[in-house]
């Protein structure tokens, strides 16, 4: 399998704690790490029956011998229930007296994803008369509604795992994640990712008013929704993507706060793509939070996640406050993931991206995209704390990686290889490890050396007739 053993996991876990002590007191944040903070393997007692037992939480859902909706796109549930069990000892077991017990509105979701024979799922949680209720998963904020990541296309098990929890140590709006291991209707269905979804409470906005037009709001830039928006970058052609709004929800955004978001991101991207875009008052800098912006494009590209601006691409403001650009979210194509598409760790996306691509004409917000890049080289996008965390992590799941591959090891056969060229498809799980760890190496080495030459997208063309 390739994995460390877990008598080495205190030697690289006292390695990443002193690296991520210096982090904290760095970017000012703390965040709870799952692969740091809770019982590991070694937790599972021998069962006296032979019935299944783990470290990890696990998840449970019954569905009645329903269908599960998702694949119709047509925003259809089942109702279902949901029972996680999780006693905080690390060891586990399906005999255990739940932690919490629930109904549920179930589906698949994702894109490409719902493709894959690994499901994953939106939990809506209710109570006993249908009502949402917030509850607090595995340690997770009160939520009503949940995502349940299933990785498939992603053979390491971690690219979501480990990619949401470095950019949660430098942006406080990006949600919280935890391992587990999940039945439907009694069968075993692998290693999951329980996940907050993005929502107002979530992004940190307030409350929309009743009555008024004016309102905080959370927008999602992706493949379209309920309230769509027809803004500037959506008529002036400069994406292919639509907004749809996520806060205030479908059920009570009125048709006067669509309108008054769809003109507020228009103000925006009016000044952004204008001759006076770098003018401190008449720009772009009057309207959003920069640094937002800029620790947005250096996670997302040093991980190569193009998607990011185009997909799954989020923006919040509150009433009053600046556009920021967050939540990240979905990193299952990052570091070299996309099926169709190869990525050697050279390079760069986001200057021909929407926003960046004019955002990066202005040398004050490149040297700062430069400066946070080396900032962050040091701490938590160093060679030895990214590597230390690939091996922390795997060795923390431990038997867990097995049981995952037990139902879904098929897919390391090369007939069922979805990246292209073939080549590119791990034929082992340790392969797929190791593949992520290689690309840190390669995207860190490059970007070392090429970083400073963003500063050649601050300077008019001499060839270009237009410059915007």
């Amino acid at each position: 399998m390739g994995r460390k053993t877990i008598g080495l996991l205190a030697v690289a876990g006292a390695v990443v704690l002193a690296l991520g002590a210096g982090l904290l007191s760095h970017a000012g944040l703390t965040r709870y790490q799952q692969h740091l903070e809770a019982p590991g393997p070694s937790a599972v007692r021998e069962s006296a029956d032979g019935g299944f037992r783990t470290h990890l939480p696990i998840v449970s859902i019954d569905t009645f011998g329903q269908a599960i909706p998702g694949e119709a796109r047509d925003g259809s549930v089942i109702p279902a229930a949901l029972t996680v069990r999780d006693g905080g000892a690390g060891d586990n077991a399906l005999t255990d007296e739940p932690v919490l017990s629930c109904d549920t509105l179930l589906r698949y979701r994702g894109n490409s994803s719902l493709h894959f024979d690994k499901k994953s799922f939106r939990l809506k949680l209710v109570d006993g008369d249908g009502a949402p209720l917030r509850v607090r998963m595995l340690g997770m904020p009160g939520e009503d509604e949940w995502i349940l990541n299933g990785p498939f296309l992603d053979k390491s098990l971690l690219r979501n795992y480990m990619l949401m929890n470095l950019c949660g140590q430098a942006l406080g709006n990006t949600p919280e994640v935890r391992y587990c291991e999940l039945f439907v209707d009694g069968e075993y269905r692998g290693l999951y990712l329980m996940m907050e979804s993005v929502s107002r409470s979530q992004a940190g906005v307030g409350k929309a008013v009743e009555g008024r037009a004016e309102t905080s709001y959370v927008v999602r830039l992706d493949r379209g929704g309920a309230v769509e928006l027809d803004q500037f970058s959506s008529y002036a052609m400069l994406t292919g993507s639509t907004f749809n709004v996520v806060y205030p929800s479908s059920k009570s955004c009125t048709p006067e706060q669509a309108e008054y978001i769809q003109r507020d991101l228009s103000r925006f991207e009016k000044a952004l793509y204008s001759l006076d875009y770098d003018d401190p008052k008449l720009g772009y800098r009057a309207y959003i939070d920069v640094d937002s912006f800029v620790d947005y494009m250096v996670f997302n590209e040093f991980f190569q996640n193009y998607d990011a601006t185009r997909y799954s691409t989020y923006l919040s403001r509150e009433v009053g406050g600046k556009l920021s650009i967050g939540p990240v979210w979905d990193f299952n194509n990052a570091l070299d993931n996309y099926m169709e598409e190869p990525f050697d760790a050279t390079g760069f996306g986001f200057p021909d991206s929407l926003w960046y691509h004019m955002l990066l004409k202005d040398e004050r917000f490149t040297a700062q995209v430069v400066r946070r890049y080396r900032q962050l080289r040091k701490t938590i996008l160093s060679d030895a704390y990214l590597l230390s965390y690939v091996d922390d992590t795997v060795a923390w799941l431990g038997d867990a990686v097995d049981r995952n591959f037990s139902v879904w090891g098929y897919t390391f056969q090369e007939e069922y290889g979805l990246l292209e060229p073939v080549g590119r498809n791990p034929g082992s799980y340790g392969e797929a490890v190791d593949q992520v760890k290689d690309f840190f190496l390669r995207r860190g080495a490059w970007l070392d050396e090429n970083i400073e030459l963003l500063y050649q997208y601050c300077h008019p063309s001499a060839t270009k007739q237009y410059q915007h």
